[in-house]
């Protein structure tokens, strides 16, 4: 028989519990169930046991919903006396460092951390390093690395049918950090690793504000960012021969083969006329989509089984952080390009 994995979570407010509650848009993104506790509910490889909140109310609140018989006001008690094997870190982005760590010295075999995964590069490379020496395996909820949306579009890339990727655009709710992580995430997940940023901060706007600009790859794509004019998310992948556009209002993704079928010698390719075809189609994920929270707890215990990366792990979520921390250090020279890997490491911004 399986082994079943005991839970242990920190943070037990909206995500944690009760998202599932709300009308939310879900497109192309996740899921039900969305909440850590419903996922690992609907797991039979998990079982939630123990919980922590300074919050009284929420905690009471997560131990009922969730059947959750220890309960506890702060997650160091938690970890010391129930020595969980996952923990989810589900609190505000400025303790996920310091959770996540404790968890790891407290021998957690794994740990689900909410994105941003932390508030500088510097904690997220400790959180990184600590769960190494200890065996632990962490993944940064990012969903859309597990919605098949994402997947097929990889693989009519990798097959060529738009050509070769040339640059992307995105747009997305603001705040750079807390939403922003999601789009730098996907764009990495299909240009590579991130060589440069130029960009900057809404003006006006403290703490984790909007912005917009462009990020450099080092497979040569260039992505433009928006995530200041309230836009749901959408991500569109431009090639040399089409264009593949994934966006908050209907499952799946349009794809676009754009051919010229006259000889170069009649004119330049970039004219239109009636040599210039234009295909279009609507590509769906087959039904029934799996929840991704509940694909992402599932690639955590396959991960520690395995002694394998979660396909959304810490440096993952390092990576899509350092490009919104990038936004900033360039926002405040004036828009000047910031090359990567980002040298200040110390760099912090908050957000939720």
């Amino acid at each position: 028989m399986s082994n079943v994995y005991r839970v242990g979570i920190i943070g037990c407010g909206r995500k944690a519990s009760t998202v599932d509650d709300e009308q939310r848009w879900l497109t192309n993104y996740d899921a039900l169930p969305c909440s850590h506790a419903s996922a690992y509910s609907a797991c039979p490889r998990t079982q939630i046991i123990a919980a922590a909140d300074p919050d009284r109310e929420k905690l009471e609140a997560f131990g009922n919903r969730w059947s959750v018989p220890a309960l506890y006001p702060d997650w160091q008690q938690m970890l010391e006396k129930e020595s969980p094997d996952i923990v989810s870190v589900v609190s505000h982005a400025p303790l996920h460092a310091a959770a996540a760590i404790d968890a790891a010295r407290a021998g957690a075999k794994g740990i689900i951390c909410e994105k941003a995964m932390a508030t500088s590069l510097a904690e997220a490379d400790e959180m990184i390093a600590e769960c190494a020496n200890a065996g632990t395996m962490l993944l940064v909820n990012h969903p859309r690395r597990y919605h098949p949306t994402y997947a097929l579009a990889q693989a009519a890339l990798d097959a060529g049918e738009i050509g070769e990727l040339r640059a992307m655009s995105g747009f997305h709710f603001n705040a750079l950090i807390h939403n922003g992580t999601h789009l730098f995430d996907m764009m990495l997940y299909f240009a590579g690793p991130a060589k440069w940023v130029s960009g900057s901060t809404a003006a006006g706007e403290a703490g984790d504000p909007g912005g917009f600009g462009v990020v450099g790859f080092d497979s040569g794509v260039v992505g433009l960012v928006e995530m200041q004019s309230l836009q749901g998310f959408e991500l569109a992948l431009l090639a040399n021969a089409g264009r593949i556009v994934i966006n908050s209002f209907e499952e799946g993704f349009q794809l676009w083969r754009c051919r010229d079928r006259r000889p170069r010698s009649e004119g330049a390719w970039f004219q239109y006329g009636a040599g210039k075809d234009a295909q279009v189609e609507r590509r769906q994920p087959a039904a029934p989509i799996k929840p991704p929270m509940l694909a992402a707890v599932e690639d955590l215990i396959e991960s520690i089984e395995q002694g394998r990366p979660p396909r959304s792990s810490g440096e993952d979520g390092r990576a899509a952080l350092e490009i919104g921390l990038a936004f900033h250090k360039s926002s405040t020279g004036g828009m000047a390009r910031v090359n990567l890997p980002l040298a200040d490491t110390l760099l912090r911004v908050e957000s939720r």
